[in-house]
């Protein structure tokens, strides 16, 4: 090989190299952007109409930021259903469903992340964001008592809800559309980075659920393209045996409260 063939693979080596650091570190810093879709942000002047009662909540962190939230109130209460939702967040499309919760005669309150509707300040770190959960968590404790709060968490919020219930001693547990660990989901997606260096958000939902000794449900759609039902059956081995797997047929990633079957079981666990 002469040498104007070795320059050449030795650029074509350092131009790769150099490519693939690139998007090793593209994907080290936009990971925000990946997991929380802060797109739908409302101003603060927002008007939300719901059909049910509700009211505005914003929480002080301990920085000095605030997150926003909406409480849905039960004409009897008899507990609070703590929501923390997809990476979307879609305060206003979640309050429309609430009834479905009150009716169950459970308060129903949905959070914002930090840069969502309303909340201000914006997620930094894994730390971070579970330092806001428990927060929030603690400031409804001082309004209700803690084994009357369901911890709810739909799918990127299976994993902060797992490890708020971890930390915590709540009712109950519910996980619809959960994850193993963000890492898995996050390798599956990119295949040829190492991402268990580069992961700063890894989530894993299956070591919270070994610690937690409130009663577990999860729920999933047997026809989930997004989360496979297949890692509900796998984190189904980390729970307790008194805890529940509710599959349901023919049911995708979104839309529960659309299936007339989904809307009785949760009547059946919440009663």
């Amino acid at each position: 090989m002469n040498s104007r063939m070795k320059k050449f693979f030795k650029w074509v080596l350092a131009t790769t190299i150099f490519f693939y650091l690139g998007i090793c570190i593209l994907f080290y810093f936009s990971q925000e952007k990946v997991l929380f879709d802060t797109s739908v942000k409302v101003t603060k002047d927002h008007v939300f109409k719901f059909p049910s009662n509700f009211e505005e909540k914003y929480i002080p962190m301990p920085d000095g930021k605030k997150l926003h939230g909406v409480l849905f109130k039960a004409q009897e209460s008899k507990g609070l259903i703590f929501y923390l939702p997809g990476g979307r967040g879609m305060l206003d499309s979640i309050g429309v469903n609430a009834p479905i919760y009150t009716d169950l005669n459970y308060d129903f309150f949905v959070l914002n992340y930090r840069g969502f509707g309303k909340s201000e300040g914006k997620i930094e770190s894994e730390k971070q964001f579970d330092e806001d959960m428990q927060t929030a968590y603690d400031y409804f404790k001082k309004e209700y008592h803690e084994d009357s709060i369901v911890v709810f968490g739909y799918s990127l919020g299976t994993g902060p809800a797992a490890a708020l219930a971890a930390a915590n001693n709540p009712k109950m547990l519910v996980l619809q559309a959960p994850y193993y660990s963000m890492n898995e989901l996050s390798e599956k997606a990119f295949p040829y980075l190492p991402v268990s260096l580069l992961q700063r958000y890894k989530f894993p939902t299956n070591e919270y659920l070994k610690k937690v000794e409130s009663p577990i449900v999860l729920i999933h759609g047997q026809a989930d393209k997004r989360i496979p039902v297949d890692v509900s059956y796998r984190l189904k081995e980390s729970l307790k045996p008194t805890d529940q797997l509710i599959v349901f047929k023919g049911q995708g990633h979104n839309n529960f409260e659309k299936n007339k079957e989904y809307l009785l079981e949760l009547s059946r666990i919440l009663e």
